[in-house]
């Protein structure tokens, strides 16, 4: 089978077609719960960072700055992505 979106994998393969190729944090909560398992996890590429490039002084939004500051809370609140 072949899906564009990475939800519609998640849900074939809850759905036992087979196996998938998502982010992490897009199938955590599945396999926690152990309704999906990990497959090959030493091959899983390093992990990446998150940056946020925002304007900084006297030129900068305070909705740019509001945004990043609950963006990073959320992130950082997030197991599936730690």
């Amino acid at each position: 089978m072949t899906t564009i979106t990475s939800d519609s994998a998640v849900t074939a393969a809850l759905g036992g077609f087979g196996l998938t190729n998502v982010l992490s944090y897009k199938i955590a909560e599945h396999v926690r719960a152990g309704r999906l398992a990990t497959v090959l996890g030493n091959f899983e590429p390093p992990p990446f960072p998150v940056t946020v490039l925002h304007r900084e002084g006297r030129h900068a939004s305070k909705k740019a700055r509001a945004f990043i500051d609950l963006a990073v809370e959320r992130l950082r609140a997030n197991p599936a992505l730690s």
